[in-house]
Parts: C-alpha cells; sequence; structure tokens
C-alpha cells in the first residue's frame, strides 16, 4: 500500500487530488495514485468490499468494484462489509454512510490545518 498518503505529508501533497477511501470504521484513507481495488482492501479482502459513491442510489443494490479496478483521483469510495453487498440501499443507510464521510472528511481537513498553522507557528519563532 505505498501508494497511500501518510499522517505526515506537507503542505504540497495537501493541495493535489486524492482518492479518499471511507473505512468501516470510518477512518479515512487517502491514495495520491490511482490503485488497484485488490490493493485497498489487501486488509480483509473477504470481509468486505469497496464501492464509489457516485454508484450508490436508494433502493438498488450496492455494486461492488471489481478487484482488478482501479480507484480513481478525486472520487470518494467506501469499504463496506460483504454483508451489504448487491443489498438494496435504505434510507438510513444513505444517511449513514453521508454522516461517516462528513466526518472523515472534516477530521481529515482539520489535522491539515493544525499541521499548516503548525508549520506556520514554527516559522515565525
Amino acid at each position: 500500500m505505498g501508494s497511500c498518503l501518510s499522517a505526515h505529508s506537507d503542505e504540497m501533497t495537501d493541495m493535489l487530488p486524492t482518492a479518499k477511501v471511507i473505512t468501516i470504521d470510518g477512518s479515512l484513507r487517502e491514495y495520491s495514485v490511482s490503485t488497484k481495488v485488490s490493493e485497498v482492501l489487501d486488509e480483509k479482502p473477504t470481509a468486505s468490499f469497496l464501492c464509489c459513491s457516485d454508484e450508490l442510489y436508494m433502493d438498488r443494490a450496492i455494486p461492488a468494484l471489481g478487484s482488478h479496478d482501479w480507484i480513481e483521483l478525486d472520487q470518494i469510495y467506501f469499504i463496506l462489509p460483504r454483508s451489504m453487498l448487491d443489498q438494496p440501499l435504505e434510507g438510513k443507510d444513505m444517511a449513514t454512510l453521508a454522516v461517516k464521510a462528513s466526518l472523515a472528511l472534516a477530521g481529515a481537513l482539520e489535522k491539515r490545518s493544525n499541521r499548516t498553522s503548525g508549520k506556520r507557528g514554527e516559522e515565525h519563532q
């Protein structure tokens, strides 16, 4: 998983487009290059699957990306438990995913802001 950004990226890396993957526990992984789905799911490939947020629709089955597919920059993806595969997406599930994504993205912005303000503070000392 060498393409996953570390928590210690610099300001330039923070401005580059990334593929954003929201994990089952709500944490955010960012990938700076297109990456194979099998690499994103390398931890638990049989217990979970990856889907693109652009392919989620109410009352329709949740489609999984294939292990040989690639995630694209500037897209948001979810790692979901296999039990949700091909199940119709209900309103409460859509709301849960939206909240999970919002919290993960807000947390990432806050970390970036803290790193940036910390670096500026160090420059003025």
